[in-house]
């Protein structure tokens, strides 16, 4: 077995533990959707076990903070790049988030999109909810944009996709795409090229 091989079992066996310690029903949906999106994603396979894995670091790091709406908070990673989206209740548990995402070992970019609101109401998070799940319909319908190469998420009816498109084309479709979606009243891209 390769070092590279091991490495990779490694970080796989320890993606399940976390998930097992953050949340069981995290494993069936995790391993899942792991396999699925890694097939026809840019990132594939190793890419995707590892912006996983990183991302159940970031959520099991995030779990120990005494924050009081940890719920509405999100946490997307791609290569990487992480993006942190949603409410938190004050300035300095923000600060204090964002440094420990940032001396996570692999985490090379955060982009900071934590707003400062102690709570939404269940009603604005079953809206953002709905909202997501119309986008990423949206986007599997349309040609040209492979939906796997992205995270969507949908905070206080604010859109935020970070992602990596396969090339010059797929990016220039995802931007005029979501763009010209009349229901989008605040658009945050975040979305690179795939180096060859």
């Amino acid at each position: 077995m390769l070092e590279e091989e091991r490495f990779l079992l490694v970080k796989i066996i320890n993606l399940f533990i976390i998930s097992l310690l953050v949340n069981s029903c995290v494993i069936v949906s995790t391993a899942g959707s792991l396999v699925g999106s890694a097939s026809t994603s840019t990132r594939g396979l190793s890419g995707t076990i590892e912006d996983t894995y990183l991302t159940s670091k970031i959520v099991s790091k995030i779990t120990l903070m005494k924050l009081s709406n940890f719920s509405n908070i999100t946490v997307s990673v791609i290569n990487g790049k992480v993006l942190l989206a949603g409410n938190i209740e004050n300035q300095e548990k923000r600060l204090e988030l964002i440094k420990k995402v940032w001396w996570i070992d692999g985490v090379k970019e955060v982009y900071n999109e934590l707003e400062i609101r102690p709570q939404i109401s269940f009603s604005e998070k079953t809206e953002d909810f709905i909202f997501k799940l119309k986008i990423k319909n949206r986007l599997l319908l349309e040609p040209g944009i492979f939906s796997n190469n992205y995270n969507i998420d949908v905070v206080n009816g604010n859109v935020y996709v970070i992602g990596i498109s396969s090339d010059i084309e797929e990016k220039t479709k995802i931007d005029n795409f979501l763009n010209n979606m009349n229901d989008i009243k605040k658009l945050i891209l975040l979305v690179d090229i795939q180096k060859n």
